[in-house]
Formats: C-alpha cells, structure tokens, sequence
C-alpha cells in the first residue's frame, strides 16, 4: 500500500478484529497500535475467569490499563480493576500474581516496551511484546 499524503487518521472497528490467543493460558489480545521504534503499544487484552499471571514481574516502562469489564485482581495488595476503573503501574514496579475473578477486557497501554525480558510465563519473545 502506498501513500502520497502522510497518513492522517485510522479507525479500527474493534469487533472485526480477532482475539488472539497468547501463550499464557486464557490470555488473548487484539493490537490497536505499536510503536516499531520506540515498541509503545495499545491493545484489547481479555483474561478468561480464573485465567492471570502466574508470578511476580515488573515492565520495562509505563503501564496503563482502563478496564472495560469483569473484575481483574492483583493478588498480592487486592488491587481490584472493575468497569470504569483506570490502572497506573510505574515503569520498574514489581507487581503481581493476579488473578481474573470474571472474564475481564482491558484496554492495555504501555508507553515504550513491555518487559526488560520475557517472563517465564510466556514461551516465546512475541507474546511478550
């Protein structure tokens, strides 16, 4: 595709997109966007009940989540993401385990890469993008 106006505007009808399955057992995502340089990113992500992240981690910049539904829980400090809340997890913060208590869907921003290194819990570099 080529373009001879620099590029303005996108929309995406988020229903048209897939979910896509992760890694991490009932995790699944749908790109919005991604920085190729700087690897920012913005994504629909859905944890099925009882699905989370295993262990303790911390991300290799800002993470910003806005939960759309369901009940999203940070094990250790009850943290509780429900419908309508907005999330802030600084860069080099070690959080985690957590835990979906219903299906939930966040939308997942983060402001440069998500990880200094992959996590145990995903089997390949990819999902950790």
């Amino acid at each position: 595709m080529s373009f001879d106006k620099p590029l303005r505007e996108i929309l995406l009808q988020t229903d048209d997109l897939e979910w896509v399955e992760k890694s991490l057992e009932g995790l699944s995502h749908k790109m919005l966007w991604r920085d190729p340089v700087t690897e920012a990113s913005i994504a629909l992500v859905r944890f099925e009940q009882g699905s989370g992240i295993p262990s303790e981690h911390k991300h290799a910049s800002n993470q910003f989540m806005f939960c759309l539904s369901g009940r999203y829980v940070y094990l250790p400090t009850g943290t509780t993401l429900t419908k309508g809340s907005f999330y802030w997890n600084p860069k080099g913060v070690v959080h985690g385990p957590t835990r979906a208590e219903e299906t939930s869907v966040l939308l997942e921003v983060y402001d440069g890469p998500h990880y200094p290194e992959r996590p145990d819990f995903y089997d390949n570099d990819e999902d950790a993008r």
